[in-house]
């Protein structure tokens, strides 16, 4: 599959609406069935339905009123990038935190994310 910026742009719709919605299905459905996640580039990747469904199941569970944004960088053969930034409230300390990170993700044949590398910083 070669990757187009429209289906690259829906992808990130979807990210952006899951994370939002707190939605792990959703959010792992945008995945490969064995997909690697780098969620730093100094950790070992979470590999599978099963370890990115945990991952982001912790990560959200403190977040609130959270607003995701990206902004396609660019697309080439089955690779896409793209800017990022999210902020949400912590819920607990009521903190509003900031995000702001690059991505870039290796699409499979159908359209999922086969490997998702990401690099972040956040204000809190």
């Amino acid at each position: 599959m070669t990757l187009s910026e429209q289906k690259f742009e829906q992808w990130l719709r979807d990210y952006g609406a899951a994370w939002q919605a707190r939605d792990a299905d959703a959010f792992t459905a945008l995945f490969e069935q064995e997909a690697l996640y780098y969620w730093t580039p100094f950790d070992a990747p979470k590999k599978g339905h099963e370890e990115i469904a945990s991952a982001f199941a912790t990560a959200v569970l403190n977040q609130r009123d959270i607003d995701f944004g990206a902004r396609l960088l660019y697309v080439q053969a089955q690779l896409g990038a793209a800017h990022w930034s999210c902020a949400f409230t912590r819920e607990g300390t009521g903190k509003r935190v900031h995000l702001d990170g690059i991505f870039v993700v290796q699409f499979e044949e159908g359209g999922n994310a086969l490997s998702f590398r990401e690099w972040w910083h956040s204000d809190e």
